[in-house]
């Protein structure tokens, strides 16, 4: 085991916070990931009305 602190309390708190870190990610890490992706693609797509994102010659039409 790796010595991060001084303190014997200290490594074993960042021990433990680590275990608890790498246990969520592995639990839910597929979810977050996903949703990710899904807000990634939400803000790629452009709607056909939205006048902002039309080319500037279809604005001046």
């Amino acid at each position: 085991m790796t010595k991060y602190y001084e303190e014997a309390k200290y490594n074993a708190a960042f021990d433990r916070c680590v275990d608890v870190m790498t246990r969520l990610i592995q639990k839910y890490g597929h979810q977050v990931l996903e949703n990710k992706e899904a807000d990634a693609l939400k803000e790629t797509e452009c709607p056909e009305d939205d006048k902002q994102a039309q080319p500037l010659n279809k604005q001046a039409a």
